[in-house]
């Protein structure tokens, strides 16, 4: 008996082909038991995300295994397997299992410590005991992993401070505004990073929401998209004035806001606290913006140095992180060593 994963991920090969070898949550079922069957296998979980896809087995003996899931996962996406073998990873036991603990700690994602991950695994565990292709073995492995993810994110720093622009804007923007339901966010513009950072807000409680945008079918799908509200250009004066923070992602070439113009506005304002988040290039704000008084302003640069300091900061807890892993993995080993040789399975990984 073995534990062993086949698996691709953002590191081996790209979003194409991690896209093709995606499995439907609604044929995930379906998947469980075709591979079990197929390939011969004790026990199976699939893992598939935007980022991996994971095949996780228990071997009752090791010929031929590979090439079987190989040829499972060809048969199913219609793919040449021996075209695509060489961006598949394979680990057996003890590497398996460090493997998948590296995984649920988020210590094996595209973003250092992220904690979705950890969600994602236990979702596909979970899928595998409702298609009943999970025993003893893995019933052990992916508690103990779950355990793992816990132990790291709660003795290290591996998952402090944001690594993404719109999480940083919004962790600045939390600063100054405990609570989101009661501000008014506004957006000009529609850029892909302005639009991540408006959705962040939004997840994080924002209710307020209003859409400028040239054109007026773009502002208002988004406010659509967001619950929120298209700005006509005619009241986009009153939506400044309005607005408790602003996130500017639009294509200009010029300031869009000027010092002069931000204190009529906090004039009218009477000297509310607002938030600015310049995320075009070129910037759209005029930085002297900064230097008024009640005036919170962050452009890309200032964003993108806080998320790379941060993830510096994770990265330099990486050793701790894989620290924990080794020494459970081990432990998970000896447990194993039992599970072969002795006492009955429900005794050992219950």
């Amino acid at each position: 008996m073995d534990i062993a994963v086949l698996g691709l991920n953002h590191r081996t090969a790209p979003v194409e082909l991690r896209e093709r070898m995606a499995f439907p949550s609604e044929r995930l079922g379906e998947a469980l038991g075709r591979l079990r069957r197929e390939a011969g296998l004790a026990e199976a979980v699939i893992l598939s995300t935007c980022n991996r896809v994971e095949l996780y087995a228990v071997l009752p003996y090791l010929n031929g295994h590979r090439a079987a899931l190989m040829e499972f996962l060809s048969r199913w996406h219609a793919l040449d397997a021996a075209a695509v073998a060489p961006q598949f990873y394979w680990h057996l036991a003890p590497e398996s299992v460090r493997h998948l603990f590296r995984v649920a700690a988020g210590l094996d994602s595209m973003v250092l410590g992220e904690s979705e991950i950890l969600g994602q695994v236990k979702e596909a565990y979970q899928r595998a005991v409702e298609a009943q292709t999970v025993g003893p073995v893995f019933r052990g492995l992916f508690q103990q992993a779950f355990a793992v993810a816990k132990v790291v994110r709660t003795t290290t720093q591996i998952g402090r401070g944001a690594v993404s622009v719109s999480s940083v804007a919004v962790d600045l923007a939390r600063k100054i505004f405990a609570d989101f339901s009661t501000k008014s966010i506004l957006i000009f513009g529609a850029g892909q990073m302005g639009e991540a950072t408006l959705r962040c807000l939004v997840g994080r409680g924002a209710r307020r929401v209003l859409v400028a945008n040239r054109s007026y079918a773009h502002a208002e799908s988004l406010a659509e998209q967001v619950g929120g509200r298209p700005v006509p250009a005619d009241d986009l004066q009153e939506a400044l004035r309005a607005a408790d923070i602003l996130i500017c992602s639009t294509a200009a070439d010029h300031h869009l806001l000027t010092k002069t113009q931000m204190e009529q506005l906090m004039a009218q304002r009477r000297q509310r606290p607002v938030f600015l988040i310049d995320i075009s290039v070129p910037r759209n704000l005029d930085p002297a913006i900064r230097t008024l008084a009640n005036v919170y302003l962050y452009n890309i640069d200032d964003l993108e140095g806080i998320a790379a300091a941060n993830l510096q900061r994770r990265a330099a807890e990486l050793g701790p992180c894989l620290d924990v892993v080794e020494r459970q993995a081990r432990r998970f080993e000896t447990r194993l060593v039992r599970l072969a040789t002795s006492a009955p399975a429900s005794q050992v990984l219950s």
